[in-house]
């Protein structure tokens, strides 16, 4: 039902997934272990329904209200920020290494973002450069801030193939030109059809950072999903999720094949694919709006946790935050070493090839028992088998794929 399950059920007894690689047993068991582990909360966890923590300041989105000084202020560096990248990711030095764009965008950005959002909330309004750029262009137009997000859905599978199925996803140009390019689309739709309108329906990363943003002092517990949430959250999980399947030995002889690119494509979409129809299923057999809603909310924290642990891999994460300051100093890479030299000192492996293994196994798990503890929350006992099922197989399969390695 998700990515890599097919093989991972047919071929059971076979290489890749029962090989035990750098852990103490095969990705299958380990996967089987923290499905089951995910299953086993999600069904005994004891049902009390909390809402919002005490003294929990309102939620609100980027595109909402008027923003703060404060706020204002710090939206201005990550606008600076954006231009400073697509300039530098088009015209700076042509190595990852030595440019900012990389290790700045793909890098840590995207990451860095939602862990901030699970762990702190509405991080992405104090730093949004899009909803910034389109206030000022669409100053006093009036926003509709409902509908539905299948759009996004739609938008985020460029993306995630750029993320997951190109197979220079690190080079400058290619990071700047996409940057360019979502920045473009995002303040051209912005004008065409309103600010709030085009921000709260289809821009995927500042949607799902909102969502995110919940989870902390229980918001996350009242909010109702709006129409399409199912094909967005299974996009990001599924698109997301195959990057790690790619980059796997899962993925080993498909990556050789002279057409690897189209063939990543069609793997990108199939895992889309399965990933939307398995969370529709699950929130469709859950029955009652009320669960099919719970469903989408026990999602949210498997998708963060999914997002974090790929972003992880081959220490891209790590490499990246300790290329930063020095790239910050240089972003053109014309050795200006103001900060510091880019890479001195540099450490490819900090957490050795088992810790970082086993550090993505944790991170995964932790946003599915996230998920599963949430679930409770608003779910009797007896309702809970359709969702605490999907989401034990898709940790299942999260971890097989990262631990495939």
């Amino acid at each position: 039902m998700f990515p890599g399950l097919a093989i991972t059920v047919a071929n059971a007894p076979a290489h890749p997934i029962t090989q035990r690689y750098d852990l103490p047993v095969s990705p299958f068991i380990t996967g089987c272990i923290t499905a089951a582990l995910v299953l086993l909360v999600a069904l005994a966890w004891p049902g009390v329904r909390r809402g919002p923590r005490a003294g929990a300041p309102p939620m609100v989105e980027s595109w909402r209200d008027e923003l703060p000084a404060l706020a204002v202020i710090s939206r201005l560096l990550t606008v600076l920020l954006l231009g400073v990248a697509i300039t530098a990711g088009r015209l700076g030095a042509d190595d990852d290494l030595e440019n900012l764009a990389p290790a700045l965008v793909v890098g840590v950005a995207w990451p860095v973002l939602v862990l901030a959002s699970i762990l702190l909330g509405p991080v992405w309004r104090w730093a949004d450069p899009w909803d910034s750029t389109a206030r000022v262009l669409t100053r006093g137009q009036p926003g509709d801030g409902t509908g539905s997000v299948r759009p996004a859905a739609v938008l985020a599978l460029p993306w995630l193939w750029y993320l997951s199925a190109y197979q220079y996803p690190l080079a400058p140009r290619s990071v700047g030109l996409m940057l360019a390019v979502y920045s473009l689309l995002t303040v051209a739709g912005c004008l065409a059809v309103g600010r709030v309108r085009w921000l709260s329906t289809c821009e995927p990363l500042g949607i799902g950072l909102a969502w995110m943003a919940r989870l902390p002092r229980g918001r996350l517990a009242d909010w109702d999903p709006p129409r399409g949430a199912t094909a967005l959250l299974g996009v990001l999980a599924g698109g997301t999720l195959f990057a790690a399947v790619r980059r796997s030995e899962i993925w080993a002889a498909p990556n050789s094949a002279q057409q690897a690119t189209l063939l990543a494509t069609l793997g990108l979409l199939a895992s889309c694919a399965v990933a939307t129809c398995a969370i529709w299923w699950m929130a469709a057999a859950a029955g009652r709006r009320s669960v099919r809603a719970a469903a989408a909310r026990a999602v949210v924290p498997a998708v963060a946790g999914i997002i974090v642990a790929v972003a992880m891999d081959r220490n891209r994460l790590t490499t990246s935050l300790q290329l930063l300051p020095g790239l910050l100093g240089d972003p053109f890479g014309l050795g200006w070493d103001l900060l510091g030299e880019p890479g001195a000192g540099l450490n490819p492996a900090p957490l050795g090839i088992t810790g970082l293994i086993a550090t993505q196994v944790a991170v995964v798990t932790a946003g599915h028992l996230a998920g599963a503890i949430g679930l409770s929350r608003s779910v009797r006992p007896v309702e809970r088998a359709p969702v605490a099922l999907g989401l034990s197989l898709l940790c299942g399969a999260s971890v097989v794929a990262l631990a495939s390695h």
